[in-house]
């Protein structure tokens, strides 16, 4: 329940802010939430808090407010740094309340004190917001790309440390208080279509997997993965203005540092809960993939289910309570029960206990496209590529793009590194696989005492091993690899020179079982056919590991 203010708005601010007169005579849309007014004119944005408190906010007073507009103006250009145009004083003049120009600090009132500050940003184009485009079917996925790049480098930015600044106890409440709240808001409102018993059963299901979780949970902490994020990341806060590798990522949570200071995984699971929740959880599983493989962060799917099933009980809960506010109309109220519903039985499904996902272990000489396979099963799969080239560049501290400058058996390419860097793909893989999601390991595997740990990883872990090796006539792999070397934007180093030795070493996995190998020839006319019937067989075999 909101407390009354401390300090109202002045009589008169909105309804005159709500006319044209105010913002220069351009015609004008009145919008509200339950926290702010925002005013829509052709150009701008201009959002103004209400005079509320809440237990999670305090706007009771205008210094309150205005603090909260510098706030925001500052943390949401970190994402969307030319939207964001700054504060504007809101002052009363002889005909009215009027706008003056943004500007980045507050302005001085009659008397010395600031007068009500809006935000002002600039007027996004209507219909480019991520799930508008989601609902026309034009959400691609260069779109969910682009989002995921621009997160993980935004949280490289952001990081709280190492390790979290919370201790082991704070850390799991940050997750199982709110979780609490949530259901017992569900118990409360009793939306329509939502059982007492499913309410049950989701809490059951979250604290048995979160005690199961608990020490993933805490390797989270310990390894730093606390960022101060946006806190709010869904489809209608993602904006692509043009050009899908350029988002835009607007209405962070200024107001709450509690709510903003969280793990990463948090974070990326509220778009994938999202784009679940909406039909195209293909979407939702590439988006968590492709942050995965730019953050290096594989330790996140070990706990993302958890905070996935949190958001979509988050989503259940205000839906909730919009379903049992009596002033909206009865069509919008069965809309919002429906929605809690929807949200709560998503929350379930995600907290189902997973069987081990399969493991595919790449293989094929340099130049043979293992990963445009891996990419391409991965998406059929909906799973998650580990790649040789991107964690051996990590672990030698470098860009995956950076170029290590040594020949075959030398530098990062000796035994030594070889070894560190095909246990690493496997310590990537476990938590992926934990999960119940398909990991695939896109290296050469040119060795058969490789590939054997790689089987006997799959057994130990449960899952089903499978192999995959990728084919082509020497002719196209020459081509493929001088095209590399010119656009240098792979992370791999291998060159047209490297192949004759790497055709020469490759000791071809015969000793793998054949009912678990299978070989793409990638210089084929179709090649996605021979994709699609290895993604059928791996999705339908299930169980461990072939004898």
């Amino acid at each position: 329940m909101a407390e009354a203010p401390a300090e109202p708005l002045p009589p008169g601010l909105v309804d005159d802010l709500a006319r044209p007169a105010a913002h220069g005579g351009a015609p004008v849309e009145t919008v509200q939430t339950h926290i702010s007014y925002v005013f829509l004119t052709p150009a701008h944005a201009l959002k103004l808090r209400k005079a509320v408190r809440f237990a999670f906010l305090d706007f009771g007073t205008r210094a309150r407010r205005n603090e909260d507009a510098l706030r925001e103006v500052r943390l949401n250009r970190r994402l969307a740094p030319d939207v964001y145009l700054g504060v504007a004083p809101v002052a009363r003049a002889a005909e009215g309340y009027r706008v003056g120009a943004p500007r980045e600090t507050l302005a001085e009132g009659e008397g010395g004190a600031a007068p009500e500050h809006a935000v002002v940003m600039r007027r996004l184009p209507a219909g480019r917001d991520a799930l508008s485009l989601l609902e026309r079917g034009a959400l691609e996925p260069a779109h969910v790309d682009a989002v995921a790049r621009v997160l993980a480098a935004f949280h490289a930015r952001v990081g709280l440390g190492r390790p979290a600044p919370f201790t082991p106890e704070a850390w799991r409440a940050r997750l199982a208080e709110p979780m609490a709240e949530n259901l017992a808001s569900l118990r409360a409102t009793r939306p329509s279509g939502v059982a007492p018993e499913a309410v049950e059963r989701v809490e059951a299901a979250f604290a048995a997997r979160l005690a199961a979780g608990a020490a993933r949970l805490e390797a989270r902490r310990v390894e730093g993965r606390a960022v101060d994020g946006h806190g709010d990341v869904h489809l209608q806060h993602v904006w692509f203005e043009a050009r899908p590798e350029a988002p835009l990522l607007v209405d962070c949570v200024e107001f709450s540092d509690a709510l903003r200071r969280i793990d990463a995984a948090g974070e990326v699971a509220f778009l994938a809960m999202d784009l679940a929740y909406r039909g195209r959880g293909d979407l939702g599983a590439r988006f968590l993939r492709r942050y995965a493989e730019a953050s290096d962060d594989f330790g996140l799917f070990g706990v993302v289910d958890l905070h996935a099933a949190y958001r979509a009980a988050v989503r259940a809960k205000v839906a909730g309570l919009a379903s049992a506010e009596p002033e909206l109309p009865g069509a919008q109220r069965e809309a919002a029960a429906a929605s809690a519903a929807r949200h709560l039985a998503l929350a379930e499904r995600l907290l189902a206990p997973p069987r081990p996902g399969p493991l595919v272990v790449l293989c094929g000489t340099v130049g043979a496209g293992k990963s445009t396979v891996a990419q391409a099963l991965a998406d059929r799969l909906e799973g998650v590529v580990v790649s040789s080239d991107r964690t051996r560049k990590r672990l030698a501290g470098l860009a995956p793009d950076a170029r290590a400058g040594a020949a075959a058996g030398e530098g990062l390419y000796t035994d030594p590194w070889n070894e560190r860097t095909y246990r690493a793909l496997l310590e990537r893989a476990e938590p992926v696989v934990a999960s119940g999601r398909a990991a695939l390991l896109d290296a050469t595997y040119a060795r058969a005492r490789d590939r054997a740990a790689a089987r006997a990883f799959a057994e130990a872990a449960g899952a089903a091993a499978w192999l995959v090796e990728a084919r082509c006539g020497e002719a196209t792999a020459r081509e493929r690899l001088a095209r590399r070397a010119r656009d240098g934007s792979d992370p791999s180093d291998a060159g047209p020179d490297l192949l004759a030795r790497s055709r020469a070493g490759f000791e071809p996995p015969e000793e793998w079982p054949a009912a678990r190998r299978l070989v793409v020839a990638t210089d084929a006319p179709a090649p996605g056919t021979a994709l699609d019937a290895a993604a059928r067989a791996i999705a339908g075999a299930g169980g461990p590991p072939a004898p």
